[in-house]
């Protein structure tokens, strides 16, 4: 009776490990790219290079993916080199770290997989301190909530390694309101 239990216990166990035994179920990457700050206005000279990400991925399903990624974004300050009643202020950056989780929808060949993708996400804002007379329209120190949108695609060059690339629209619950349109290039490795 002991065999039985232990042949059932381990068909069991088989059957749960079957989906995430595929090949090339997991990808772990990084990309650098160049951000948009579009919480004006958009322009394509807008893009400046000045974001890295690193990321982790699990295919659950051939058309399906989970994705979590820490990602930092260097950038002008909210209200940077602009006059506000009368008063110019200065330029100063910021650095916006983020870890956002996504879902994403996959399409494609064996040499090529496309996507589109959605999810949430935490933004820390750390500004550079302005002058004092200008400390009032200097960013908040701050860890806010947003929501994150793109398109992406991986073009194979090796069994288990593809270039990737992608275009991510941020929009993040700071005060004030931001948005920025991020293009990235990098490489993911599957296992």
């Amino acid at each position: 009776m002991l065999t039985w239990k232990r042949f059932l216990l381990c068909a069991v166990a088989g059957a749960a490990l079957a989906a995430p035994a595929r090949s090339q179920a997991f990808g772990i990457g990084a990309t650098y790219g160049s951000v948009n700050d579009i919480s004006h206005s958009f322009s394509f000279d807008g893009f400046k290079p000045s974001e890295y990400t690193i990321f982790g991925e699990y295919h659950f399903e051939k058309e399906s993916l989970l994705r979590l990624t820490y990602g930092s974004m260097w950038t002008e300050q909210a209200q940077s080199g602009m006059t506000i009643n009368g008063f110019y202020v200065p330029a100063a950056k910021e650095r916006i770290n983020y870890f956002t989780g996504d879902a994403s929808y996959v399409f494609g060949e064996d040499y090529y997989l496309g996507g589109f993708f959605g999810g949430v996400g935490a933004y820390n804002f750390n500004p550079q301190p302005m002058p004092p007379e200008a400390a009032a329209y200097q960013d908040l120190d701050q860890t806010v909530f947003g929501i994150n949108l793109g398109v992406d695609g991986e073009f194979r060059v090796l069994k288990n390694l593809s270039i990737v690339l992608r275009l991510t629209y941020h929009n993040v619950w700071a005060n004030p309101h931001r948005q920025f349109f991020n293009a990235d290039a990098g490489l993911v490795a599957k296992f």
